[in-house]
């Protein structure tokens, strides 16, 4: 029986740290624009301790996913800054031609007048295409996002896109790649959104500092919790061997 209690328990310390892990990852990026946290979630492990006890007495294993909760909208004003609504999603394509998915909306022009994001990932249009702007003399001084991800010139009328605005079917198969952008493994079929883009805006973050701060306080007095029950089965098992031995 001790075996099997102090593999669990040293698998739940193994829990807790990866689940501090997490929450110094989402304060980490408290102030990270469009940013998700992560939420530590309790898996139940694939192995079991049939030998031992003849049945199966599962231990869990880590887990994290997303929280898809729409963060705070800040107006900024910047004619390149843009938020989307709950549950859409942009397009960007990296150096590679790797496909990600992402709510960042800060979006700046790249020497050769590519839409891009910090990351130099060029934002897509509706086909899949990369947003042009033009250099020199044809970039636009001035540029209108509509509800629709319609891009254009309002001084000249040239249109550009319209972005490439989806909803994905099951934003729980996406995979976090860093700097807010994601993988599709499973490559959904992506819903296109004709709405909700809100120029002059910035979403922000989606962590609540005090309850990160809470949950922090509660992974580390259930890690020490934990440490103490280990102990304590340890010197059951000395003791054990001891009354076996007289």
């Amino acid at each position: 029986m001790s075996g099997y209690a102090e593999t669990a328990l040293v698998k739940g310390m193994h829990f807790l740290a990866e689940s501090q892990a997490a929450i110094s990852n989402n304060l980490a990026n408290l102030e990270t624009a469009s940013y998700k946290r992560r939420t530590p979630v309790a898996l139940e492990s694939a192995s079991s301790f049939e030998r031992v006890l003849g049945e199966r007495m599962p231990t869990v294993r880590y887990g994290e996913v997303s929280d898809w909760k729409q963060g705070s909208l800040r107006e900024t004003g910047s004619q390149l800054e843009l938020a989307l609504s709950e549950g859409s999603w942009l397009r960007v394509q990296d150096g590679k031609g790797r496909v990600f998915l992402t709510r960042d909306g800060q979006m700046q022009l790249d020497s050769q007048g590519g839409l891009v994001n910090n990351e130099g990932f060029r934002y897509l249009d509706q086909n899949g295409s990369p947003i042009l702007l033009g250099t020199g003399e044809q970039s636009p001084t001035e540029l209108s996002i509509s509800n629709s991800g319609q891009i254009s010139d309002p001084t000249t009328g040239q249109v550009w896109g319209p972005l490439g605005v989806f909803k994905v079917r099951d934003p729980n198969a996406l995979v976090p790649v860093g700097s807010g952008n994601f993988q599709d493994p499973g490559k959904q079929k992506l819903e296109v959104v004709s709405d909700g883009v809100r120029q002059g805006y910035q979403e922000g973050s989606n962590v609540d500092s005090l309850q990160e701060l809470v949950q922090m306080i509660v992974v580390q007095r259930s890690f020490t919790a934990t440490q103490k029950a280990l102990g304590s089965v340890g010197r059951m098992q000395e003791s054990l061997v001891q009354n076996l031995s007289r």
